[in-house]
């Protein structure tokens, strides 16, 4: 694991996906692919790419609502081909997941993001959530380093929330 994540560990909670999730991306992946089996999905190397998006995709979702209790996971919206995560929208504050995997850390820019949560999918199905960064962390940090483009390892700390209403709170 990345030493700067390593640092930063204190602000993430651990969430730990079931295995019945896994499976349920399988079958989507399958469906979206036209695939009979996974063995097949596995042998087009466009078929495991897909997947694994899909299935860090899917995972940091379903982390993310399962910690806040958000509401039951919609699979329903997850079946369809051509789904994109929109921002999450909590009276009328807007906040965006930024997905990472592996030892890479997340790069994104400014403009497109407002308050958002880092998430880090493992392979073996472990998820990291971080705290929050809000608006005006992102903001203060364009204007100290003259740039749109913030890296994850930027941030000196990150604000925790134990609930839905402790989050919206924390939003800007």
């Amino acid at each position: 694991m990345n030493k700067v994540l390593l640092n930063q560990l204190v602000y993430f909670k651990r969430v730990n996906i079931p295995k019945y999730i896994e499976a349920n991306i399988q079958s989507i992946a399958l469906k979206h692919l036209e695939l009979s089996d996974m063995g097949k999905l596995r042998d087009r190397m466009e078929g495991q790419l897909y997947y694994s998006r899909l299935r860090d995709d899917i995972f940091s979702e379903y982390a993310f609502e399962n910690i806040i209790g958000l509401r039951k996971f919609d699979w329903d919206k997850r079946t369809k081909k051509n789904y994109k995560r929109k921002k999450y929208v909590f009276e009328n504050k807007t906040l965006n997941l930024v997905l990472f995997a592996g030892d890479s850390l997340p790069k994104f820019s400014a403009d497109h993001v407002s308050n958002c949560i880092f998430v880090h999918v493992n392979t073996d199905s472990r998820v990291l959530l971080s705290g929050l960064a809000t608006k005006s962390m992102i903001d203060e940090m364009t204007v100290e380093q003259d740039s749109k483009i913030i890296e994850f390892a930027d941030f000196k700390g990150l604000l925790e929330y134990n609930s839905m209403e402790e989050l919206i709170m924390k939003m800007e």
